[in-house]
Parts: C-alpha cells; structure tokens; sequence
C-alpha cells in the first residue's frame, strides 16, 4: 500500500486535474513538476506583456513614440518604425527590411524571444507528452498490485452500499433455493417507495402448480411499477443485496425478460408493433423453465382480434412448453375465460374502490380478476370533456350488449359463474344456443341490460336495486 501511495502522490504531483482530454496537445503536466515545462509555458503566457513592455522600453529610449513591434509569418518579429524617424535610430538596431514608408529591424534582445518562444510553441505538447508517458510507464510497472486492490476497493464500496441501502430501508435477506417456486411477502419497489413513502406491499406466489399469473387492472394504476418490481427483486438476489420485503424465497434465475413497453424504430423503418414482436420473439426463443418474465398488454398495436389472438398463442406456448414463471397484464378480458383450459394459470387484479365523484386505486393484488379496464374513468379524471364521455359511454354499452351472451357481459362476470376447474368450457355459438332454446328472457332482465349504469349516481343506484327487487318479489 507504501508503494500505491508513492504511485498517488506521483500522479497528483504530475498531472493537471483540468488537462485536457487531447494527450498530444499539450496542457497536461502540472506545474512545478518539471523546470523546462514551466519554462515554456512561461514564454507562451506572457508573451504579450514582454512585448509590450520591451516596446515601452525602446520608445522611452529612442523617443520614437510611432515604434511598433510587429508579427508575421514570414518576418516573425521585428522593430518598424517610420521612414521619417529613422534618422532616431540606434547602434543596437539591425535592420531587417526596407518599405517604402517605414523600415523594419531587429535586436538581440528581440531575437532571442522570438528564438525562445518557437521553441516553446513547437516544443511545448511534444515535452509533456513524453512526461506523461513516463509517469505512465512507473504506474504500468505496479499493474498487477493495482488491479488487485481496485477490485478489492470496488468490491469494498459495492457491499457497504448495498448494505447502506438495506439498513437505511428495512431490507430482508432473500433465501436463493434451487427449487422452482418463487415466494415473496410484503415486498416493495425499491425506487418507487424512495418518493412515495406510503407504497403499497404485495405478495406473489409463483410455484409449478401456478406459474403464470393473469393480471388484470384499471388503466392509470401503474401496473408497469408492479411489474418491474417482481424483476428488479429478482435481480438484487442475484447480486447478492438483501431486497425490499419481509420474506423471500427465490430461485436461482437463469434469464429476466420484460415486454413492458414499445416504441417505434423509425431508422431502421420499424413500426411500433414491430418492435413489440420481436421483443416478444426473443422471450419466447431464449426464456427456459428457469426464466422470469413480465409481458405488459402485448398485442395492443394492433387490430384487437390480432391482438388477443397473438396475446392467447404467447400465453398458451408458455404454458404448455416454456414453462417460465411470468406475470401477464392485460386489458383483454376474453382472455381470462379462454385461460381457464389452462391448468397452471391463476387470475390476480387490484382492488379498487369508487364514490359518487372518483376512484380510489388500492393497488392491492388479490385473486380474481377486474370487472372492466376504468378506461372512460381515467379519461374523466384527464379533463375529457363531458359530451366526448358521453358518447364513449353510450358506445361503451353498445358493443357490451352486442357482445353478450347469457352470462352476459364478460368483463361483469362473477368468479361463482365459472364452471369448476377441468371441466370443459362451452363455446360462443354453444351458449347462445342454449340462450335461444332453453332460456326465456323476463321484463327485469330486459330492464337490467338497458339500464345505463354508468351515469347513475350511488343513490339512484340504491334506489333502482330496491325497485328490482320489489319486482322480482311480485
């Protein structure tokens, strides 16, 4: 460690701390360390006041007050003075040019700057360049002891500020399993909860009878934030940090794979589902059963029967062949009913709760699945006006009504709706047959798919299931 700060003080000593980034230009040793440097730089720095003060001197002594000292290339540096004072001129003038209106000398004194100052230009860079490549050459020499203690020094710094990080935010030390499951409580965005103190925790279980989960969530609750965090916890388990929850099991992971979020490649003429593709393409030809994955509403550049069809395919070769662990956001309600074929798919979404003039977003994870996406909701809260939302809301219940079938609307169905896991699913046309044969529709369910719920205040909701249900007593 002697010989380091030797090498320290070597460098502090040498170099400049503002030299600049070009190595042959000069500007790079620091003064004091070497006696012709400061020579040089000297000359070049005050250049301009010798001159000027050695012209000061000449005119005091010849009391030729129209004496200049000038530059050019091809002259360098001479004395001119006008022809009609030449007669003023002394012994120790030479004379280097004669004008037609002036005549042009040359001194000792003069001669030597000039001679010292080309020097200093032409010889300035070329001298620190060799300096500094001899410094390093002497750090070069101690290589081996300084890669040795810079990778013990970074890793020092490494876990001090992982372990900073985990004491200052009530981290847990993660349990690396070589099992399957993956099991975590109460655990946090780690960059999120640094702004918002008040973060919602969440668990997740993720195991071989359950390892794709469906999430379905209204739009503006941050679903992106919940996805990153299942990864980036992985992630600070592998590099050895404790992470933001009260426990977790984890499995080693082989590969972390995201499709959060796409956008358009316009240089190399690729459109914004383009880009979603062939991200989705990687994960699906390189994750392993040991992988991660977190897909975001893939499918959504595009027409919404190519979506959901390409969003069910991804869906169904991970769940029969890859075998990843994945968390699958989506807005396609239809898919929640199509993946109950699907033996180890769960459904999750977030609790959320309404008043007469909001939402609330609890951005709490619990089983089951959401009613609707909240879409016309956020875009209230976004100041839309009321006749755009309006008429989205009368659009909204027209394609419901064209879309449903006896359960009716999909994205209203209750989990006692379901058949039981294993048994086969009826089709489309397979329910609207039983709808036309065997079920007869009454006034009150009539009533009930024409009632525009959506504009109806808590209270005159109240009072209309009461109406109902005064009915359906009669």
């Amino acid at each position: 460690m002697e010989h380091i700060q030797k090498l320290i003080d070597l460098i502090d000593l040498s170099i400049k701390d503002d030299a600049d980034l070009l190595l042959t230009w000069g500007n790079i040793i620091a003064s004091w360390y070497n006696k012709q440097v400061d020579e040089y730089r000297d000359v070049l720095i005050n250049s301009k006041d010798w001159l000027a003060n050695y012209q000061a001197l000449l005119i005091e002594q010849t009391w030729i007050s129209t004496l200049k000292i000038k530059f050019t290339n091809v002259s360098w540096y001479f004395i001119e003075v006008p022809r009609s004072q030449t007669w003023k001129i002394p012994d120790s003038f030479i004379q280097k040019q004669t004008l037609v209106n002036a005549s042009r000398y040359i001194t000792l004194e003069l001669k030597d700057f000039e001679t010292k100052f080309v020097e200093a230009e032409q010889s300035l860079a070329e001298l620190e360049y060799k300096l500094f490549q001899e410094v390093r050459e002497e750090i070069l020499d101690s290589y081996k002891e300084i890669k040795e203690l810079s990778t013990k020094t970074a890793f020092l710094d490494f876990t001090s500020g992982l372990a900073r990080v985990a004491y200052k935010n009530n981290y847990t030390k993660p349990t690396m399993t070589t099992t399957y499951d993956l099991n975590v409580k109460w655990w946090r965005h780690a960059v999120v909860e640094q702004i918002e103190r008040d973060f919602i925790s969440n668990d997740l279980d993720l195991n071989n009878k359950s390892f794709v989960h469906i999430i379905t969530w209204p739009n503006m609750w941050g679903k992106s934030t919940y996805l990153r965090q299942n990864a980036l916890i992985i992630l600070l388990a592998h590099i050895g940090s404790y992470v933001p929850a009260r426990e977790a099991r984890i499995p080693l992971t082989d590969r972390i794979f995201s499709r959060v979020w796409a956008q358009d490649n316009l240089f190399f003429w690729q459109s914004t589902f383009m880009v979603e593709m062939q991200e989705v393409a990687n994960i699906m030809n390189n994750s392993t059963e040991k992988s991660f994955v977190i897909i975001d509403e893939v499918g959504r550049w595009t027409s919404t029967y190519d979506g959901m069809s390409l969003a069910w395919a991804i869906l169904k070769e991970n769940h029969e062949n890859i075998k990843a662990k994945t968390l699958f956001a989506t807005h396609y309600h239809e898919l929640i009913d199509k993946a109950r074929s699907l033996d180890w798919v769960s459904n999750f979404s977030v609790a959320v709760g309404e008043n007469e003039d909001n939402l609330v977003f609890l951005r709490k994870i619990i089983p089951g699945w959401i009613k609707k996406s909240f879409g016309i909701e956020v875009a209230k809260l976004a100041w839309v006006s009321n006749k755009i939302l309006t008429e989205a809301r009368k659009m909204l219940k027209t394609l419901e009504l064209e879309h449903s079938n006896t359960w009716g609307n999909q994205l209203e169905i209750p989990l006692s709706n379901f058949p039981p896991k294993g048994e086969r699913i009826a089709t489309v046309p397979e329910i609207q047959i039983i709808e036309k044969e065997v079920f007869k529709e009454s006034a009150i369910e009539k009533e009930i798919k024409t009632l525009d719920v959506d504009s109806l205040t808590p209270i005159e909701a109240l009072n209309k299931l009461n109406d109902l249900k005064r009915k359906i007593k009669k």
